[in-house]
């Protein structure tokens, strides 16, 4: 049979909690927290004892409400914290849950970066199964100092798709694999082309002048007034593009190339 625990054993167990623990009246005063309470905030029961809940600081208050995750932004004396909070009637009285979530939320973060480092390492767009940006930069690099060698002409095109903001990630994502199959179909062999940034595409053309790419702007423009779009898109939303691009001339490097396509695409 299990034993009786005794009030003392219980207060015993609830302060040594490695769960923040706090109670509040039915008028949602604060009665009592547990000392990983105090531990993970920084403050004394005595200095919240008996306060409202709606007298706490605006940061705080959120701990005593939340059934999600909550983030504590840092201050001068502890980092950033992040807890998963929740809450339990008993009685008249409301218990609050507080857990220290701050490793998991690093780990996540940790994740995502990892998680872009190996799309990148891939060269792979994993929307459009396109190159990206990692890999058009080593495929523009020899094409640049092919023209540097022999004088060749080699131009860069950047088509930004407008009026993203309209739209959600998935969304977003769903347009693109229409376009970039447009895109793919426009190319020729020796060109190419892949997915810059979220919103822009770039295009390498060798053996290209500037004068062919306003050509080119044209026709993708209106190739992409027949791309069939996805269902669930806004009714407003219109698919069109902006375009900037530039000619190789004798000094230019990689950078200073996609400067001068990006500052036409910017003046437009």
């Amino acid at each position: 049979m299990l034993k009786q625990l005794s009030h003392s054993d219980l207060t015993q167990i609830l302060q040594s909690c490695p769960m923040g623990i706090a109670l509040s009246d039915s008028e949602q005063k604060i009665i009592w927290v547990n000392k990983t309470f105090e531990e993970y905030l920084g403050i004394s029961a005595s200095e919240i004892s008996g306060m409202s809940i709606d007298d706490l600081p605006d940061v705080l208050k959120p701990l005593f409400t939340s059934t999600s995750a909550v983030h504590i932004p840092a201050n001068t004396i502890r980092d950033d914290q992040w807890f998963m909070c929740s809450q339990q009637q008993v009685e008249n009285n409301t218990t609050h849950f507080i857990t220290d979530v701050g490793p998991l939320h690093l780990l996540m973060k940790e994740r995502d970066v990892l998680k872009e480092e190996l799309r990148e390492a891939l060269a792979v767009d994993e929307v459009t199964g396109m190159p990206n940006k990692v890999a058009l930069f080593q495929s523009l690099e020899p094409q640049i100092s092919r023209s540097r060698r022999y004088n060749n002409l080699l131009s860069i095109v950047i088509m930004r798709v407008n009026n993203l903001e309209q739209l959600n990630e998935d969304q977003t994502a769903s347009i693109m694999l229409p376009i970039s199959q447009m895109l793919n179909d426009q190319v020729r062999w020796a060109d190419i082309v892949g997915k810059l940034n979220e919103s822009d595409f770039l295009l390498v053309l060798p053996e290209t002048a500037a004068d062919a790419c306003k050509n080119l702007t044209y026709n993708l423009g209106e190739r992409l007034k027949g791309v069939t779009l996805p269902d669930g898109l806004p009714e407003n939303y219109t698919l069109s593009a902006s375009f900037g691009y530039s000619e190789w001339a004798k000094g230019d490097d990689l950078v200073l190339l996609m400067q001068k396509a990006r500052k036409v695409l910017e003046d437009k």
